[in-house]
C-alpha cells in the first residue's frame, strides 16, 4: 500500500501571517513532541497497514517504538468503511523526543485525517468526530473559532496539557483548508522559547513578535480597502481597450495580467490615494500586487475571492 506523506508544516514567518484573516475559522493546537505516525485500512488485506514519516512499519525490524503493535490492537473491522482515510497523529514512545511526557509513553493522539480519493484534508471537527467515534485520542486543542489577532494566537502559548513543558502550537486556518488558490501555508507552527532552550541550540530561531503580525494585518486591511475588486475591474477593462488582453479574456491571458496589473494598479493608488498608501508603507507593493490578482482571478476565472 503506498504510503502518504503528512504536509510539511513550516514555522511562522511574517509573510505566512497575511493569509490569515480576521473571521477565518481556525483551531489552535498543541504541538506535541513526538513522532508523526498513521495509519490505513487495507480493502485486500483487511488488516491495518501502519506507517511512520517515511516508511511502511512492519512487526520484525521497524516498529517505531511500538506503534506498529499499538496499531495491530485496534480492531480493524471498525474502519473497514474508510479505505481512503489516512489517520495521522503524534506517537509518544519515540526515542527522538527531547520533551519526555511521563503520563503519555505509548500513546498515539490524532491531529489529521487525509482523503486519497478526494485528495483533501478533513476539517478539524470531522477528524475530531472521528477520533471520538472509533476510541482514538484527539490532540490537545486549545481554541476553536475566528481567527482575532496574532496578540490572542500567542496567548496559547506556555501551557501543556501533557507535561511541564510545552513544545510549541500549531495553528489551522479550516477557512483556507485545501485552497488551491492560496500559495500560503494553511497550518503554521509556532516553537516555545522555552522548547529552545532545552534543545540548546545557539541559532534556535526566535518566536516571531505578534506586534509585528500585526502590523501587516493592518497594512493588509488599509490595502484591500483601496484596492478594491471595482478597481481591477476597471483596470482590466482599460487594458482590454488598449489591446492588451483581448474583450473574450479567459485563463489564457493570465500571464499577461500578472505581468501588466500589479504595477497599474500600484500606479493607480499613488495617484488617487497617496495619503492612504504612504500610511501603508513599506507592505503596500507586496498587499497591492496579492490583492490585484486575487480580484483578476475572481473576475476572470470566477475563483472565490
Amino acid at each position: 500500500m503506498e504510503r502518504k506523506s503528512f504536509m510539511d508544516i513550516q514555522r511562522l514567518k511574517e509573510g505566512f501571517a497575511d493569509d490569515f484573516r480576521p473571521g477565518d475559522e481556525i483551531v489552535i493546537q498543541e504541538k506535541f513532541d513526538g513522532s508523526n505516525a498513521s495509519f490505513r485500512y487495507d480493502v485486500e488485506t483487511g488488516k491495518l497497514v501502519a506507517f511512520s514519516r517515511r516508511q511502511t512499519l512492519n512487526p520484525l525490524d521497524n516498529t517505531l517504538s511500538g506503534f506498529y503493535n499499538y496499531i495491530q490492537s485496534l480492531n480493524a473491522d471498525e474502519f473497514k468503511d474508510y479505505p481512503d482515510y489516512v489517520v495521522f497523529g503524534e506517537w509518544s514512545g519515540a526515542r527522538n523526543a527531547i520533551i519526555y511526557y511521563p503520563e503519555c509513553t505509548k500513546k498515539w493522539y490524532v491531529f489529521d485525517i487525509y482523503d486519497v480519493n478526494e485528495q483533501v484534508y478533513l476539517q478539524q471537527s470531522e477528524v475530531k468526530k472521528f477520533a471520538e467515534e472509533h476510541g482514538l485520542d484527539y490532540i490537545n486543542t486549545y481554541y476553536v473559532g475566528p481567527f482575532i489577532s496574532w496578540d490572542h494566537v500567542m496567548s496559547f502559548m506556555g501551557t501543556s496539557a501533557y507535561g511541564d513543558i510545552q513544545e510549541g502550537i500549531i495553528v489551522k486556518n479550516q477557512t483556507k483548508l485545501n485552497d488551491p488558490n492560496t500559495r500560503l501555508p494553511f497550518v503554521v507552527k509556532i516553537v516555545g522559547e522555552k522548547f529552545h532552550e532545552i534543545k540548546k541550540t545557539n541559532h534556535a530561531k526566535k518566536v516571531v513578535d505578534p506586534k509585528k503580525l500585526q502590523e501587516r494585518a493592518a497594512a493588509q486591511e488599509l490595502t484591500e480597502s483601496i484596492v478594491t475588486r471595482r478597481r481591477v475591474e476597471k483596470e482590466l477593462y482599460k487594458m482590454r481597450d488598449d489591446g492588451i488582453i483581448p474583450a473574450d479574456w479567459c485563463e489564457k491571458d493570465m500571464k499577461t495580467v500578472a505581468r501588466e496589473l500589479p504595477s497599474r494598479i500600484y500606479q493607480d493608488c499613488i495617484k488617487e490615494e497617496p495619503e492612504t498608501v504612504t500610511e501603508i508603507g513599506q507592505f503596500f507593493g507586496k498587499f497591492c500586487s496579492s490583492t490585484a490578482m486575487k480580484y483578476a482571478r475572481n473576475i476572470i476565472l470566477g475563483d472565490p475571492a
